[in-house]
């Protein structure tokens, strides 16, 4: 019975009608660990052949992947981070802005105290660039929550500076320069001058001037003002979080995107200044928005 009752929970989560499956759910939390390996299935079969997975108009794996960072599975780490690396036509169809609102939250909640794989992916040059970036973020939460120290990753994050760890035009160095500035940029502070002075970073993204502000701050204060951004980030409610997506318009003003329906709003890569400044205003509007 309950397989039975697994299989019409996952069935009414595939189907996209615009609405909340919010019932479904509810009986999900219940069944944690006999549901538990059907949705890394989903994920896993996801990234096994995602076009076949969008051809079909699959939507589980929306509602698996946020189940499962509620869940905080260790188990779904890997899935996760394959079933988000992607071809670009799939993974804006299957996740659209969850590349940006939720993958770094689902990376830290997952990882269970691991920090290699997230590593491993804000290392991958051949990453998308907004995934490495979810994966930076991800980063600076391990610190607000005190799983690493905040040096280690002052460590990691400044030693990528190199220019040759991304293209000149990618939103990776602001998201790094913010990530720096986040966990209080003081002993960073010239490393990222540096990006300044060789156009890595944009001004249109993140101010230079403001970033030598926080530097001048005090640590605690800053680190201490970040942890209650982190708490914002980290979905307690998961029904409070899916529920004011824009897909399901439960909340009209919400600002959540999921993909469905052509409620897709998603990045492109882009290969002259131009429209690098346009991406990065449009990740800094991203970034804002909460």
């Amino acid at each position: 019975m309950t397989e039975d009752n697994i299989q019409r929970i996952i069935s009414a989560l595939d189907h996209f009608d615009g609405t909340y499956k919010r019932a479904e759910m509810e009986e999900a939390l219940t069944l944690k660990d006999e549901i538990t390996p059907h949705l890394i299935r989903i994920l896993e079969d996801l990234a096994a052949d995602p076009r076949e997975y969008a051809a079909k108009e699959h939507y589980a794996n929306v509602y698996a992947a946020a189940l499962l960072g509620y869940f905080q599975e260790p188990g779904a780490h890997l899935p996760i981070i394959r079933a988000f690396c992607i071809n670009k036509e799939e993974r804006e169809e299957l996740w659209g802005d969850m590349v940006t609102e939720t993958l770094p939250a689902l990376l830290f909640l997952t990882c269970g105290g691991s920090l290699e794989a997230i590593k491993n992916l804000v290392l991958n040059r051949e990453t998308y660039e907004f995934v490495r970036s979810s994966a930076v973020e991800a980063l600076t939460y391990a610190v607000a929550r005190g799983v690493v120290n905040r040096v280690e990753i002052i460590d990691f994050f400044s030693g990528l500076f190199t220019g040759t760890e991304a293209e000149g035009d990618s939103y990776f160095w602001c998201s790094l320069a913010s990530a720096l500035t986040n966990l209080h940029p003081g002993e960073a502070l010239e490393i990222i001058r540096n990006a300044y002075d060789d156009d890595l970073v944009h001004e249109g993204y993140i101010r230079l001037k403001r970033i030598e502000e926080e530097a001048a701050m005090d640590k605690e204060t800053v680190l201490n003002q970040f942890r209650v951004r982190v708490d914002r980030r980290i979905y307690s409610n998961i029904h409070s979080y899916l529920s004011w997506f824009a897909c399901f318009r439960e909340n009209e003003d919400s600002g959540h995107t999921l993909p469905g329906k052509k409620q897709l709003k998603t990045h492109k890569n882009k290969k002259t200044v131009k429209k690098t400044k346009k991406k990065i205003t449009s990740a800094s509007r991203k970034k804002n928005r909460r």
